[in-house]
């Protein structure tokens, strides 16, 4: 046995990578020179559990409890974890062990190897991470948000803190600041307030000049001396001790959008020649990113202002009865622009009131919305019925905007009879709330604006009795959680409450109601409530 020990590390001498013998209870007894060199541990400190002090704490309690495994069932070994380099630095290595047995098929000794494979790891892992910066950039329009949910992503996975600048005014403003510590996040603010980045300095606009990541592999005492703009500047970069960076310049073309920053500190690692190419793709994406959020929120701006001036501010007075409205724009980023309501006094003394949500979100729509809207105020100037109203609402979208569908809700109210006419487009039906709490739907049928072409639809009429409330709405009230039953459950109720215990503006307050019981309303809404006094 103990000539078949021998050879075994003789063997193991002359192989290229770190090998190791356990005894049959997987307690270390050798290590070849590999080992040493790699860990710089020394013989005694590696005997029996010795070697785990070399693992990843992160890595060591599964890679003890999966050989512990492998002892009760007496099968191969195999397993991957971080170990600890000589200057600190953790690596990936691939870890076997096999049983050796005797010929009795008992085993008499473990042996096993330690395969570097961190360059196919770090490949792994940055195609992940990639792949994962990629959903995070693609999941809001807002830059500030877009930025902080990849700076999380970045730390630990790429860096122990990452920093996001925009390039705004002249300035680099900072968009994100992530440390895992906040006492450290407290101190990278408090440089940024108090030392801003110029992006008139030399070494910002030789980034952008190069228009490539710039690596420091060691970010040495003298590195941070020369950097430091005065000796508070100092003490506050010696906090965050910085030992390795990579500076990456995000270009919206061939125009500097801002920088992203990653370092490496307290953990030690260092950046590589094979770190350049995952950091000029993660700002590559990060710019194109924030370059598209700039250009919608831009649009959005745009949107909102057109939409404001487009709905009415004030609705006409109405004998007998109230006219509340309630707009509120989405609160998804991805969501603005096409719902509107609106509330006229036509020249026989009648109240015209139209409701609607244009297909598609953004300036586009908000454009299209207004059209309609209008088009709708002049063909009821003209005594058109209601549904004769929307018939010319058709024509009209379908020969400015052919591609564009609409829905949309259009009624006459008469106050001196309390009657309410009223067609639709494919648009939710009204719901009117009697004062005993019954809801009745206005019903009436119609194909969606845009496509009338195929069949006009039909109107009806009602009589409001006094004290009722009548409620007109676009989808985003009753379909924010893709359930228009349970919408229209949760509506009706808001209905019945309101209209028992009236707010000063019913349809603020059915959407108020709403919005706490569902917690948030995602798609723009439009609310437009008739109350007989």
């Amino acid at each position: 046995m103990q000539a078949q020990v021998y050879e075994y590390r003789l063997i193991a001498e002359a192989i290229p990578q770190i090998v190791w013998i356990s005894d049959p209870q997987g307690l270390a007894e050798f290590f070849n020179a590999r080992w040493f060199e790699y860990t710089g541990l020394g013989p005694d400190e590696c005997v029996g559990d010795g070697w785990a002090q070399a693992v990843h704490p992160s890595d060591a309690a599964a890679a003890i409890a999966l050989r512990l495994t492998s002892l009760e069932s007496g099968e191969m070994f195999e397993t991957e974890f971080r170990l600890r380099r000589t200057d600190g630095v953790y690596r990936w290595f691939l870890v076997r062990a096999l049983p050796m047995r005797d010929p009795a098929g008992v085993i008499t000794m473990w042996m096993g190897t330690c395969t570097d494979i961190e360059q196919q790891k770090r490949a792994e892992l940055q195609l992940r991470f990639l792949l994962e910066a990629g959903r995070a950039l693609a999941a809001s329009l807002d830059p500030s948000s877009l930025a902080r949910d990849l700076a999380k992503l970045v730390v630990p996975q790429m860096a122990d803190y990452c920093q996001i600048f925009a390039l705004e005014s002249g300035a680099l403003a900072p968009l994100a600041i992530v440390h895992h510590d906040p006492a450290i996040a407290s101190v990278l603010h408090e440089i940024d307030e108090r030392f801003p980045i110029s992006p008139e300095s030399p070494a910002i606009q030789y980034l952008f000049e190069a228009r490539e990541p710039v690596a420091v592999p060691d970010v040495t005492q003298n590195i941070r001396d020369m950097s430091a703009r005065s000796p508070e500047h100092l003490v506050l970069l010696n906090k965050v001790g910085a030992r390795s960076s990579i500076v990456v310049p995000l270009l919206a073309g061939d125009r500097p959008c801002g920088l992203l920053s990653m370092v490496y500190a307290e953990s030690g690692r260092r950046y590589g020649a094979e770190d350049i190419g995952v950091a000029r793709e993660i700002g590559a994406r990060l710019a194109a990113a924030l370059e598209n959020a700039s250009r919608y929120q831009r649009e959005r701006r745009v949107a909102d202002t057109l939409q404001d001036a487009m709905l009415p501010n004030t609705l006409p007075r109405v004998e007998g009865a109230r006219l509340h409205h309630n707009y509120q724009p989405g609160e998804s980023d991805l969501q603005v622009g096409g719902d509107w309501y609106d509330a006229f006094e036509l020249p026989d003394g009648t109240i015209g009131i139209s409701i609607g949500d244009v297909t598609g979100h953004g300036l586009a729509a908000a454009v299209v919305m207004g059209e309609i809207r209008q088009a709708i105020r002049s063909a009821a100037i003209e005594a058109i019925d209601p549904r004769g109203v929307l018939d010319h609402a058709d024509r009209t979208l379908r020969l400015a905007h052919p591609d564009t569908i609409a829905t949309a809700g259009f009624g006459i109210y008469t106050p001196s009879t309390r009657t309410l006419r009223y067609a639709q487009a494919g648009h939710p039906l009204p719901l009117i709330c009697d004062p005993d709490g019954s809801i009745a739907t206005l019903h009436a049928e119609g194909l969606p604006l845009g496509m009338r072409d195929l069949g006009t639809g039909t109107q009806t009429e009602a009589v409001i009795a006094h004290g009722a409330l009548v409620a007109l709405y676009t989808d985003g009230l009753v379909e924010f959680d893709r359930d228009a039953e349970v919408g229209e459950r949760d509506l009706r109720a808001a209905l019945r409450a309101e209209r028992a215990d009236t707010s000063a503006n019913p349809a603020l307050g059915i959407y108020r109601r709403i919005n706490t019981a569902r917690r948030q309303l995602a798609d723009d809404v439009a609310i437009l409530t008739l109350q007989v006094e």
